[in-house]
C-alpha cells in the first residue's frame, strides 16, 4: 500500500527594495525586523516554513541595528550548526560581525582549560559581558534565570547579568519542547517584563523561530499581556516576480509502516533501488532518519556493508551516540543515517530522503529537510507512516496528480491524531516551576526594592497561573517548600528544563570514544562489561594527558554506572523491570507521582546483571505505575508515539505501566485530571 504524489516548489515573496549585500530581503524577514523595532511589540513568533531564512529574520536587529542577542537551540548540533553560518552572514551582506562566541557545557570546559580559568562561573560570566551574539541552550539559560547557577550572590548576579548584556532572546525550533518547557520560558519572560517594568527603554524582546504556538503558549501569553506579534510567508507554488523558490519541487512517496514492517525491513527490500538512483544521479545524496539509535546504528552498518564496502558510496552515521566530530563528517557523506541531532534545523544538503514518522510535527520536521538547496537534477522522498495515516491521506489527496506544499502539509496535520496536551500539567506541576522561582528568590534574603521585586513577581505569575478573586501562588510557594524537604527528586525533575537523567551512564564505545547515555538503551541494545569508576575515570584522564580526544573529567562525575560496550546486538531485546513490592495490595500509590528505589533489571538475562542491579536498586527515582499495559494506556490517553514507558512486574509476578522523570509528572497530570474533573 502506498500513495505517490508530486509535491510542488515553493516560492516565497520578497520584499522590493529591500536588499543588504547580496541579499534580497524576503517579506516575512523585514515584517519580523519592523515588528521587532515597534516599542509595542515584546514577543515575535516567526512561523515562516522550513528552509525559508527564519535566522535571519532573528538576526537582522544585531547586524543592522546593533541589538545584542542570546540565542538558544534545543541541541548542541543545531547551536554549531548556526554558529558556523555566522560567517557566511557576514560575507553575503557585507558587514562586520560583532564578537560571538558559544556557551554549552564542553565549551565551557574548553575555555576554562584553554585560559586557566579555575571557576567555572567566571567562564560563563565572561561569555556574557563580552559576546553580543551568543549561541547557547535553553537549558543552562534557564538555570541561570531560575536562580539555580552558581552560589551566594552569584546566583543573583548571573540573571542581572545576563538580561542587562543583551536586547533581546532567540528561541529557535520551539515547537519541539513540550509543557514543562513553555512553563519554564513563560516563568522567564515574566521575570524579565517585571524586571524592566519601569524601564521601558531597556524592556527585553523575545522572537520564536517555530511552528504555529501551542495552546498552552497561546493562553499564557495571553493573561501575560505581554504584546504578541505572529509574522507568516507569503508564499505560490509557481513562479511570479518577486518571489524567490525557496524549496524544490519532489516525488513523496508514502509507504506503509509496521510492526511486522518496521523501516529496517524497508531499507532492506529496497537497497537494489536506492542503488539505481545513486548510479542514475552519482552526485546525489541521500538521509534516512529514524526515531531509534539502535536503528541507526544497525541501518549504518548494513549499508556500509552494503554500499560502501561493494559499492564505493560512502556512508556516515549521525546519532547521539557517535562522536562528535565523526557526526560533522557523516554530514558530507553521500548517504547520511541520522536521528533527531540532524532532524531538528541542521541544514543539509540532500536529493534523497527517506524517513519515519509517527506525528505531523516529526513529519513535516523530517520533510523539510529535503528540497533546501537548488544542486541536484532531481528530489525524491519516501515517507514511512502507519497505515491509518496513509489511508486518510490517500482519501484527502489521491485524486490530486500535483500538491503545494501548504495544502499537503494542512492534510498531514489532519491525518496524524491528536496528541495528548496535557493540559493538567501546567495547575498541578507547572505552578510549581513558577514557584521553584519564588522559593530561590524568597532564600536569598532579598531586602528592600528586591522586596518588592518579588512581590511584583508574584503578582505577574498570579496573573498567570492563578484564578480571579483566588490568590495561588502563596499556597503553591508552601507546597513546593514543603516538597523540598520531602521529595527532592520531583523537585529536581521541576527546577531543570528538561527533566534530569538519573540513569546516564558512562560508556567507552565500540567505537573506542567516551561518552554517555542511557541505562535502559544500553541494556536493551548491547552487550556490556561493567567497570569501576576509578577504572573509567583513569582512562578519562590518560586521553586528557596524551590528547587522544577531547574529554573532560566533569562529563563523567557521578554516572549511574561505568560501562565497555563490547557490541550492538542485532535485535533489541524486551526490557523488564523488577520490584520487590506488591503493587496490586497498594492501589493507593497508582496513577500519581512519587519517589521509590529498589527498581531492577529482571529481563533480559547478562552476564553483568548484578552489578548493575546493585547501582539501579539504590537510585531514587520519580515514577508513576499504572495497571494498564502499555499500548492500552498509550491509546486511552493519547499519548506521543514515543512516549517512554517501561514494563514492571512486582512480588507477586504482575506486571504494569511505569513512566520515570518528567515524563510521570506529565502522566501524572493526566491521571490527576481525570480523577478531579479540574
Amino acid at each position: 500500500m502506498k500513495l505517490d504524489l508530486k509535491i510542488l516548489p515553493v516560492y516565497s515573496e520578497e520584499y522590493a527594495g529591500a536588499q543588504i549585500g547580496e541579499i534580497h530581503l524576503l517579506k516575512h524577514q523585514v515584517e519580523t525586523w519592523e515588528a521587532f523595532g515597534n516599542p509595542e511589540v515584546d514577543v515575535i513568533f516567526n512561523v515562516a516554513m522550513t528552509g525559508d531564512g527564519k535566522s535571519l529574520a532573528a538576526y537582522l536587529p544585531v547586524f543592522q541595528d546593533g541589538k545584542a542577542a542570546i540565542a538558544m537551540y534545543p541541541t548542541n548540533e543545531l547551536i554549531q550548526d548556526q554558529f558556523s553560518a555566522l560567517p557566511r552572514y557576514e560575507e553575503r551582506l557585507g558587514i562586520t560581525l560583532p564578537r560571538n562566541a558559544l556557551m554549552y557545557g564542553q565549551e565551557i570546559t574548553r575555555i576554562m582549560q584553554g585560559r586557566d580559568i579555575t571557576v567555572r562561573l567566571n567562564a560563563v560570566r565572561g561569555l556574557l559581558r563580552r559576546n553580543p551574539i551568543l549561541l547557547t541552550n535553553p537549558d543552562l539559560v534557564h538555570l541561570i534565570m531560575s536562580h539555580q547557577y552558581g552560589w551566594d550572590y552569584l546566583r543573583k548576579e548571573l540573571p542581572t547579568l545576563l538580561s542587562a548584556n543583551f536586547d533581546y532572546f532567540i528561541f529557535d525550533e520551539f515547537h519541539v519542547f513540550g509543557v514543562p518547557q513553555i512553563i519554564n520560558v513563560m516563568n522567564m519572560l515574566g521575570y524579565l517584563a517585571i524586571n524592566y517594568s519601569e524601564k521601558p527603554e531597556s524592556r527585553k524582546k523575545f522572537v520564536f523561530l517555530s511552528a504555529t504556538p501551542s495552546k498552552l503558549m497561546n493562553t499564557l501569553l495571553q493573561k501575560s499581556g505581554l504584546c504578541v506579534r505572529t509574522v507568516e510567508g507569503t508564499y505560490s507554488s509557481t513562479e511570479k516576480e518577486g518571489y524567490r523558490r525557496i524549496l524544490q519541487p519532489c516525488e513523496l512517496e508514502l509507504h506503509e509502516l509496521s510492526q511486522e514492517r518496521p523501516i529496517e525491513i524497508w531499507v532492506e527490500e529496497h537497497l537494489e533501488e536506492i542503488l539505481s538512483f545513486f548510479r542514475r544521479y552519482p552526485n546525489s545524496k541521500a538521509a534516512i532518519l529514524v526515531y531509534s539509535v539502535a536503528t541507526a546504528r544497525r541501518l549504518y552498518a548494513r549499508l556500509y556493508d552494503f554500499f560502501e564496502k561493494q559499492h564505493g558510496i560512502t556512508v556516515g552515521e549521525n546519532t547521539g551516540l557517535t562522536y562528535r566530530d565523526d557526526r560533522r563528517e557523516a554530514l558530507k557523506k553521500q548517504i547520511l543515517v541520522g536521528t533527531s541531532t540532524v532532524d531538528i534545523g541542521v541544514d543539509f544538503r540532500i536529493n534523497y530522503l527517506i524517513f519515519e514518522a509517527s506525528n505531523a510535527g516529526s513529519f513535516l520536521q523530517r520533510f523539510g529537510r529535503l528540497g533546501r538547496h537548488a544542486d541536484f537534477d532531481t528530489y525524491h522522498a519516501f515517507a514511512l507512516v502507519p497505515r491509518f495515516v496513509l489511508e486518510r491521506l490517500q482519501n484527502e489527496l489521491q485524486a490530486e496528480s500535483e500538491v503545494d506544499r501548504e495544502r499537503f502539509n494542512a492534510a498531514v496535520r489532519a491525518a496524524f491524531p491528536t496528541e495528548a496536551e496535557f493540559s493538567g500539567y501546567t495547575r498541578r506541576w507547572g505552578v510549581m516551576q513558577a514557584a521553584q522561582v519564588l522559593a530561590a528568590l524568597q532564600s536569598e534574603g532579598r531586602k528592600d526594592a528586591n522586596d518588592e521585586f518579588l512581590a511584583a513577581l508574584t503578582g505577574e505569575y498570579e496573573q498567570l497561573y492563578g484564578w480571579p478573586e483566588q490568590p495561588i501562588m502563596p499556597k503553591k510557594l508552601r507546597q513546593f517548600q514543603y516538597l523540598q524537604k520531602n521529595s527532592p527528586e520531583i523537585v529536581a525533575e521541576l527546577s531543570s528544563f528538561r527533566g534530569q537523567s538519573p540513569l546516564s551512564c558512562a560508556v567507552w564505545d565500540v567505537d573506542n570514544h567516551l561518552k554517555t547515555y542511557d541505562l535502559f538503551f544500553l541494556i536493551a541494545n548491547t552487550e556490556i562489561e561493567a567497570m569501576t569508576e576509578a577504572e573509567f575515570m583513569a582512562e578519562v584522564r590518560r586521553r586528557i594527558q596524551v590528547r587522544q580526544e577531547q574529554v573532560y573529567e566533569r562529563d563523567f562525575r557521578d554516572s549511574l554506572l561505568y560501562l565497555r560496550i563490547h557490541k550492538y546486538i542485532p535485535e533489541s531485546q524486551r526490557l523488564v523491570l523488577g520490584l520487590n513490592m506488591d503493587l496490586g495490595g497498594q492501589p493507593q500509590i497508582m496513577h500519581q507521582a512519587l519517589e521509590l528505589n529498589g527498581f531492577f533489571i529482571q529481563e533480559p538475562v547478562f552476564t553483568w546483571r548484578d552489578r548493575v542491579n546493585k547501582s539501579l536498586k539504590a537510585k531514587r527515582l520519580v515514577c508513576v505505575f499504572s495497571a494498564m499495559p502499555r499500548a492500552e494506556l498509550k491509546r486511552k490517553l493519547n499519548l506521543p508515539a514515543l512516549f517512554p514507558i517501561q514494563c514492571v512486574q512486582d512480588v507477586t509476578g504482575a506486571r504494569y505501566s511505569v513512566a520515570f522523570g518528567q515524563e510521570a509528572l506529565l502522566l501524572d497530570s493526566l491521571f490527576s485530571w481525570q480523577r478531579t474533573g479540574q
